[in-house]
């Protein structure tokens, strides 16, 4: 059984030329894309084992995320190819290294419901993984029982915010369901952005102190070339990112969940009872995914290995808080 599931959307990025709008691109490219997928993609490449739970259309998208994800490792016996709909697609501008455009086409992802889950397969992992897309459309309510069911096998649920304005029908309906999503999670992973979204703060102290007090047992806010910062309601802390030369950030932060995931999977203690330490080492390995991820076109082909990840460790000057 797998260590770590990862659920929700696998699909097709169809990227255009560095340095373009979104109106302007053109040809497009095809990369394996979907931040779950990602997730489950780079904690294969870590060592662990995860599965995913998720559906694609019955052709040849669908087939090809298939196998490239069993090919990497990843557990797919719950990852289905539907034949009601076609396979997400999302198409990608990258106006500049740091910024993305994203317009998605949703398909057979939404197609995920409550009665197809495995709960046993489900409670028999120790870490479920998911974000807001699966919420936007008819399949949050299996993602919600799936979090509803890792909870109650007291294991961690990781939820990460990953805002698309775009999936949702107003931004009140996505505040809404994101914040019922975050009542499931053990840890919570967003940006300085969705951060403000959520809390009307985009200060990471602050704003992490408002989703703490709220009963999130670890807040964790990506900051970019600034690194992370941490908040499990006892400790909080800033942790440095690596420099790395940075060509295309759009996989960045599922590398850095799933190095969260990785790291956490391992962890007996309660949240609240990790050391600075331990939370600074965690958040010191999922920048280094992300750091990583960071240097290549594309999100799944760019997620890195565990020995490029422990390189990058080894070969740091930060110090260890």
């Amino acid at each position: 059984m797998p260590r770590v599931i990862s659920l929700g959307e696998a699909l097709i990025d169809l990227f255009g030329g560095k340095g373009t709008p979104l109106r302007e691109l053109k040809p497009l490219q095809p990369f394996p894309g979907g931040a779950p997928a990602n997730v489950a993609v780079a904690l294969a490449r870590l060592g662990i084992e995860v599965g995913f739970i998720g559906r694609v259309g019955a052709d040849d998208y669908g087939a090809f995320l298939i196998e490239l994800m069993a090919g990497e490792g990843v557990d797919v016996t719950h990852f289905v190819a539907d034949p009601q709909a076609l396979t997400m697609l999302a198409v990608v501008a990258a106006p500049s290294p740091t910024e993305q455009h994203f317009v998605l086409y949703h398909g057979a992802d939404t197609l995920l419901r409550p009665e197809q889950l495995d709960q046993a397969y489900i409670q028999s992992a120790r870490c479920l993984v998911f974000g807001s897309v699966t919420l936007a459309e008819a399949s949050g309510p299996a993602a919600l029982q799936a979090a509803r069911w890792a909870r109650e096998a007291g294991h961690h649920v990781i939820f990460d915010v990953n805002l698309r304005p775009s999936v949702w029908p107003d931004l009140p309906t996505a505040r809404r369901c994101i914040q019922e999503a975050i009542a499931l999670a053990t840890v919570v992973k967003l940006s300085e952005v969705e951060l403000k979204f959520l809390t009307g703060m985009g200060d990471p102290a602050a704003g992490s102190r408002t989703l703490v007090e709220r009963g999130v047992p670890l807040c964790c806010v990506s900051l970019g070339a600034e690194g992370s910062y941490f908040n499990n309601g006892v400790i909080s802390g800033h942790v440095p990112a690596f420099p790395v030369n940075v060509i295309d950030t759009t996989g960045s932060g599922d590398a850095f969940v799933a190095g969260l995931a990785c790291e956490l999977s391992n962890q007996d203690q309660p949240l609240r009872h990790l050391s600075s330490t331990a939370l600074y080492q965690i958040l010191r390995f999922a920048n280094a995914c992300g750091a990583l991820s960071a240097t290549r076109l594309g999100a799944m082909s760019a997620l890195p290995t565990r020995e490029a990840v422990e390189r990058l460790l080894r070969g740091s000057n930060s110090e260890i808080g």
